[in-house]
């Protein structure tokens, strides 16, 4: 008898298990991810991207929030005569998390919005956060101009089609 109460109870369990799994999948698919603290950061400057001449704040949540409203979002970047470059850091707040990937900066001029001057991906992929920050190099070997303003856009290629999360204005001086 006890061998048919065991081999019952083993049966039990055997059949029992996938439904136990598939509830504790459930119950980790419905647990909310870490909270971002750059959340409220978005709800006031979703969409705007921040160009800096130095370094990136280095600070999220309730610091950034103050940084970024003592701050303009476009800017003027200065190179000396003799470099080749303007090196920029920028900070793009996004309205909600980006897909997971790489991404994508656009750059056009202001005067002809529809062309595109360059483009780049980063090899910091997106989706953990609403903030993105980054350092670039603005090459004049890449058509870009002094005196010049573009219009830059940090976003994603999703499907073949560029989403833009961020975008600010830079003038080179």
């Amino acid at each position: 008898m006890k061998i048919l109460w065991s081999a019952l109870a083993l049966t039990l369990l055997v059949n029992a298990a996938p439904a136990f799994a598939k509830g504790a999948a459930k119950a980790k698919k419905g647990a909310s991810p870490a909270a971002d603290p750059n959340a409220a950061v978005a709800k006031t400057h979703g969409g705007k991207l921040w160009i800096l001449a130095g370094p990136l704040p280095g600070s999220e949540g309730e610091d950034l929030a103050k940084w970024l409203s003592s701050h303009p979002s476009s800017t003027e970047v200065a190179k000396k005569p003799t470099e080749e470059r303007w090196s920029i850091s920028y900070v793009a707040v996004m309205k909600s998390l980006p897909a997971k990937g790489p991404m994508t900066i656009n750059f056009f001029d202001k005067k002809e919005p529809r062309t595109l001057v360059a483009q780049d991906s980063s090899q910091m992929p997106g989706g953990d956060s609403v903030v993105f920050q980054e350092p670039y190099d603005i090459d004049v070997n890449n058509g870009f101009n002094k005196g010049h303003t573009y219009i830059m856009r940090v976003g994603q290629l999703i499907k073949g089609k560029f989403k833009t999360y961020a975008s600010g204005e830079i003038t080179l001086k």
